[in-house]
């Protein structure tokens, strides 16, 4: 890879932005589960009133991250009374980091985890946290080895299939 970049996306980005997250999302799991679930899942998540609001959302935060200037991944970063679990106003949810395939395993995952930790303690969080489906497993040896660890679970709806995802957390040294 040569050049990566990393936007903090408006409104302007929602079309692009859309495209990465249904893009990112069927290639990490259309393999697992089925297509009315996923159909559903993505039509729910992705529509553009959804995104609209997301974006606009104060205490949402989406991250573009580009390869060439193609983009290659993003992260949904969450505070407050945005995240989708009740962790306290000093905790910061990635709600979602997904990459495309191509750009897997060089890296780009742990630069987007360490932009998450610089926006958590510009915000002078103490802690980040997200979900992780059960059988990913290599995302949870990927967030193990960036020093998260299990805290619990939650349900995570796919369409109409009930899953579980493992919570993790990482502290953070605030600034």
């Amino acid at each position: 890879m040569n050049d990566i970049t990393f936007t903090t996306c408006t409104l302007e980005d929602m079309d692009r932005l859309r495209s990465l997250c249904v893009d990112t999302f069927s290639d990490t799991f259309a393999k697992d589960n089925s297509t009315q679930d996923m159909d559903a899942y993505l039509e729910r998540s992705f529509s553009q009133e959804r995104m609209r609001s997301e974006l606009s959302n104060p205490e949402s935060t989406f991250i573009m991250a580009c390869v060439d200037g193609v983009p290659a991944g993003y992260m949904k970063l969450n505070t407050g009374r945005a995240q989708t679990e009740t962790m306290g106003d000093d905790a910061m949810e990635i709600e979602r980091l997904y990459i495309l395939s191509r750009y897997k395993r060089h890296g780009l995952g742990t630069a987007l985890i360490q932009q998450a930790e610089n926006a958590a303690m510009a915000q002078g969080a103490s802690t980040i946290w997200l979900g992780v489906w059960e059988h990913n497993e290599p995302a949870k040896r990927f967030y193990t080895r960036m020093g998260f660890i299990t805290t619990g679970q939650h349900v995570f709806m796919l369409g109409d299939d009930r899953q579980i995802d493992h919570i993790m957390h990482k502290g953070i040294q605030r600034a």
